[in-house]
C-alpha cells in the first residue's frame, strides 16, 4: 500500500510539527474483558483497517501512507489507581506525539482493575488516519470483537481497503477547475472576513504573545438531567441542533469571562462530517479523515438574548454548509495553515485544530 495524503490529512501533519496533534478517545466500561482478549482484539482489527498498520513517508517533498512490513501491536496494560486515574493518562496522552514516520499510527494505554472487573480504554489515534466518527465506530468493533473472544465464538470482519482522500471523492461540482474558483471566491469573502474584524476589534483583542509550554488539562462537567433533558428539548423546539447551542453557550461564556460583557465580534468554529456527501458516500466503519473546519465571526455581548443567538448562529452555520463551504473549506486547509506557521500564528494553529 503507498497512498498520497490529501489536502486535510496534510494539514494534520503540519499542526502535528507545532503541538502534539491526534485523538485520545476514552471508553469507561464494567465487566472488563481481560487484557489478552483486548490484545488479540486489537490484533484482529489491525488486520481488517489498513490504516492501524500504516506509517508516513516522505518522498520527493510529498507524504504518503505505507503500509509496515511487520507491525507491532501499541497496547499496553496498567493497574487501575481509581475512577479518575483516566484524566491523568489522558493528559499525558494529549501532550505525547505519535511518531507517525516509524509507526503504527496509533496507542493503547488499558487501564484495567482485576478484582472489580473496571476498565478504562484510552486510545490515541493520528488524526491524519481517523475522525470522530470512524474512531466510535472503531471503539464499538472492539467491543464486539471482544465479546466474541471471550465467547469463543469466530470473528467475521472482512478486511477493508484503505479509504482514498476525501477531495477524489467530492461531487463533481467540488472538483478540478469548479473547486479552484470556488476556493478563490471562498479565500476573498474570508480575507473581507478577517480585516473587517481586525479594524472592529482594535484595542480590544489581548495582545499576541508567547508563553513558555504549558500542559493541557482535562476538566470533567456533570451536568444532571433536569438541566439537560429541558435544554435538549428546547433546542429542538428551537430547530437548532445542540452543536449550535453549546457553541453560542461558550461564546457567551468567553465573552462574559474575558470581555465583561462588551460588546464586540467574536469567532467560533465548528466541524462538519463529510462522508455522507462525498461519492461514494463512506460508512463509519472506515477509518479516515473526512471532515472540514468553518470559521464564523458573530456580535457578542454578555446581555444578549441567548435563543434568538443560537439561532443566529445556527442560521450562519446550516446556510454554510448547504452551500458547499465544507467541501471548499476542507480543500484549503492545508494552504491556511501554512499560511497560519507562516504569520507565526502557531498558537492560533493548534487552538483552532483542538478546538472541540
Amino acid at each position: 500500500m503507498k497512498r498520497q495524503l490529501g489536502f486535510f490529512e496534510r494539514g494534520q501533519v503540519i499542526a502535528d510539527r507545532y503541538a502534539p496533534f491526534h485523538i485520545v478517545g476514552v471508553l469507561r466500561l464494567e465487566n472488563a474483558p481481560l487484557p489478552h482478549i483486548l490484545e488479540k482484539s486489537f490484533a484482529e482489527l489491525q488486520k481488517r483497517h489498513p490504516f492501524l498498520a500504516v506509517r508516513l513517508m516522505r518522498e520527493k517533498g510529498r507524504y504518503y501512507f505505507t503500509a509496515l512490513n511487520d507491525p507491532t501491536l501499541p497496547v499496553k496494560t496498567i493497574p487501575r489507581r481509581n475512577d479518575e486515574h483516566w484524566i491523568q493518562v489522558v493528559e499525558t496522552e494529549l501532550e505525547n506525539r505519535i511518531d507517525a514516520l516509524t509507526g503504527p499510527m496509533f496507542r493503547c494505554t488499558y487501564l484495567y482493575d482485576k478484582t472489580h472487573q473496571q476498565a478504562e480504554i484510552v486510545l490515541s489515534i493520528s488524526h491524519a488516519i481517523a475522525d470522530a466518527v470512524s474512531v466510535s465506530h472503531l471503539l464499538h468493533e472492539l467491543m464486539m470483537t471482544c465479546a466474541s473472544f471471550a465467547d469463543m465464538t469466530p470473528v467475521s470482519l472482512p478486511d477493508l481497503p484503505p479509504a482514498p482522500a476525501a477531495e477524489s471523492c467530492f461531487p463533481p461540482a467540488f472538483r478540478g477547475w469548479r473547486l479552484s474558483l470556488r476556493i478563490v471566491r471562498y479565500a476573498l469573502t474570508q480575507m473581507a472576513d478577517e480585516l473587517l474584524y481586525r479594524i472592529r476589534t482594535i484595542g480590544k483583542r489581548t495582545p499576541p504573545f508567547h508563553k513558555p509550554p504549558t500542559r493541557g488539562r482535562i476538566l470533567v462537567a456533570r451536568f444532571p438531567s433536569d438541566i439537560l433533558e429541558p435544554f435538549a428539548r428546547r433546542a429542538r423546539r428551537e430547530g437548532v441542533t445542540l452543536n449550535s447551542a453549546l457553541n453560542a453557550a461558550l461564546l457567551l461564556s468567553v465573552n462574559r469571562h474575558l470581555y465583561a460583557g462588551k460588546k464586540l465580534p467574536m469567532r467560533t468554529f465548528t466541524f462538519a462530517d463529510l462522508r455522507p456527501y462525498v461519492q461514494p458516500p463512506l460508512l463509519a466503519e472506515n477509518l479516515g479523515l473526512y471532515i472540514s473546519m468553518m470559521r464564523y465571526t458573530l456580535d457578542v455581548e454578555g446581555e444578549i438574548n441567548f435563543w434568538p443567538f443560537v439561532r443566529k448562529l445556527h442560521k450562519k452555520i446550516y446556510t454554510s454548509l448547504k452551500s458547499g463551504d465544507k467541501f471548499i473549506a476542507s480543500a484549503m486547509s492545508e494552504s491556511l495553515l501554512k499560511m497560519l506557521v507562516a504569520l507565526d500564528s502557531v498558537r492560533l494553529c493548534a487552538s483552532v485544530l483542538n478546538y472541540n
